[in-house]
């Protein structure tokens, strides 16, 4: 790699750190996804139940296999057909779980986290419920701040993620927020954590690689 293009990268990461680290969230740099998974197991380790949102970048690592050979209940909603009474009791469920797990849409380099969602129970969880909170990301979500973090939402992160679920908005087919009233939509909650929250321990990790939307 470049070393100036290493350089860049990172003062965009330790500028991000230093600032989550600033408003009170633990915050990790992992040079690979071996490093994650440690510290995820690590976290887990007095445990009983965890939750998982719907995260692609998490559920990359392969960690729910080596929490439920740790003796972990995993609370996963993506095992049910969504809005059936056992999907929804999943997602009730993790969010009171020992232990959450998520990713993130952006994070800024002043130490915002943000989010945008259809259910709500992601961001819920994220703030109240679980006794602990482990938010992934790959250093391609960092952004410089609140604007740029909603702008990535609307032309990266929901677009791409309106096409994974094969929803018909309009996003899905011109790449970018519309602001739509499809009944498919799925931008229905933008969530930005500005502190670690009163009650939830938050710990957010960065991954030193792009991963997920």
């Amino acid at each position: 790699m470049d070393e100036f293009v290493q350089a860049h990268r990172k003062i965009i990461v330790d500028t991000t750190l230093e600032s989550l680290k600033k408003h009170g969230f633990g915050a990790e740099f992992f040079s690979s996804r071996e490093a994650a998974c440690q510290f995820i197991i690590d976290l887990a380790s007095d445990c009983e139940t965890v939750g998982i949102a719907g995260t692609h970048t998490v559920r990359a690592l392969d960690i729910l296999p080596l929490l439920e050979k740790a003796g972990k209940t995993i609370y996963d909603h993506w095992q049910y057909n969504f809005g059936t009474p056992e999907e929804i009791a999943c997602r009730k469920n993790a969010m009171t779980a020992d232990l959450f797990l998520s990713s993130v849409n952006a994070l800024t380099m002043t130490g915002e986290i943000v989010n945008r969602e259809g259910v709500g129970n992601r961001t819920n969880s994220m703030t109240f419920g679980p006794a602990k909170v482990m938010l992934l990301a790959g250093r391609n979500k960092i952004v410089p701040n609140l604007d740029a973090a909603i702008a990535r939402i609307d032309e990266i992160a929901a677009p791409i993620r309106a096409r994974s679920l094969d929803r018909k908005t309009p996003c899905a087919q011109t790449g970018f927020c519309m602001d739509c009233d499809s009944p498919e939509r799925i931008c229905r909650i933008t969530s930005i954590i500005h502190r670690q929250p009163i009650f939830t321990r938050i710990t957010v990790g960065i991954l030193d690689e792009e991963l997920g939307y």
